[in-house]
């Protein structure tokens, strides 16, 4: 092999080395930027959600609601009061949903943050948002809530964890 073509060959390796270098760094530093520019609404989403009223709607959702109202009011069938706690969790989700559906927020960290709760709060809302999709259009009332609710039914928060390599730390370890 003649000389000529090895110092070839070996600044093309190089230079390919160098490229494959530059492009995984671009690719992390606009992960890494991409990640910042969210971090205010994460953080925001998380204060709403420790947020007194945020439980007590939560509570009212999952036990009282269905005991009394029955889903064939609907969303719009529902008292003012009632209306208001319910909005309180699905319009939180819906929101929350619409920024992992479109990307803006990777669905692991909302499925590891709320976990099945938000399977649990859907399906305690579904039967009256089924019937106010039913008896008023427009079709979608909450779409992006039931997405969040089934992706989350798909990888639940225990998958998230396991991909993460969570540790744990039992007491007096």
């Amino acid at each position: 092999m003649d000389a000529t073509l090895v110092l070839n060959l070996a600044t093309l390796a190089v230079s390919l080395t160098a490229l494959a270098i530059s492009v995984f760094l671009t690719l992390r530093q606009i992960r890494l930027a991409s990640g910042g520019l969210h971090l205010p609404v994460v953080l925001e989403t998380f204060l709403h959600s420790r947020n007194p009223a945020w439980f007590k709607a939560q509570e009212y959702v999952l036990t009282m609601l269905a005991h009394e109202y029955q889903a064939e009011r609907g969303w719009r069938g529902l008292p003012e009061q009632a209306r208001a706690q319910v909005n309180t969790i699905g319009l939180f989700y819906d929101d929350l949903g619409k920024l992992v559906a479109h990307g803006m927020i990777d669905q692991r960290l909302v499925i590891g943050s709320y976990g099945t709760n938000i399977v649990r709060l859907w399906d305690a809302l579904a039967p009256y948002v089924y019937t106010e999709r039913h008896n008023h259009a427009p079709l979608h009332f909450w779409i992006y809530f039931e997405d969040l609710a089934a992706r989350t039914a798909a990888t639940p928060p225990e998958t998230v964890y396991a991909g993460l390599g969570l540790r744990s730390r039992p007491p007096g370890k």
